[in-house]
């Protein structure tokens, strides 16, 4: 692809290492989503990432967490009283945020096809106006970014930004 055809976005962003956890509705009226989210912000755990998709059988909520928050949220889903069939965990996980400057159709079916061609997996993603967060395996986000520069045009002097530091909640 031509500089000239590359798109144009305003940046790309890594996460830390993550776990992603899908959480299926046992019944349409059940609300045990919402105390599991609850649970999550009772123990100050930071949801990076969360979505609801309502396109399967059976609707799911899916969020990220730190990949050290494991086993409290198995701990979590456990008092939740969700049985195995109804969530699952996916470890490793990285989201790939990336700021479309205009351009977010066209910027989501190309990065679509571009994980297709190079067998990068989707697990899953989200859009806004402001930004396409698109969730992969951890290990395989520098190799995605080089990939992405293939068809992306990046501002000057940007690379993709991994935050330096960690926030913490603590009680007072």
């Amino acid at each position: 692809m031509e500089k000239d055809q590359k798109v144009r976005i305003g940046g790309i962003k890594f996460s830390e290492e993550l776990i992603q956890v899908t959480v299926a509705k046992k019944s349409p009226d059940d609300l045990s989503i919402c105390r599991l989210l609850h649970l999550i912000a009772e123990k100050n755990i930071n949801i990076s990432f969360l979505c609801h998709s309502v396109f399967t059988r059976t609707p799911e909520t899916i969020f990220c967490v730190e990949s050290s928050e494991l086993d409290a949220i198995r701990n979590i889903l456990k008092a939740a009283a969700f049985p195995d069939e109804h969530f699952d965990i996916i470890r490793s996980v990285g989201t790939l945020t990336l700021f479309p400057h205009r351009n977010e159709l066209k910027l989501l079916g190309l990065i679509i096809d571009l994980f297709g061609a190079c067998n990068f997996p989707v697990y899953s993603f989200s859009t806004s106006i402001s930004a396409i967060a698109l969730n992969t395996d951890f290990l395989s986000l520098d190799n995605i970014a080089k990939k992405l520069q293939t068809v992306l045009l990046l501002p000057d002097n940007h690379a993709p930004f991994r935050q330096g530091f960690r926030v913490t909640q603590i009680q007072m």
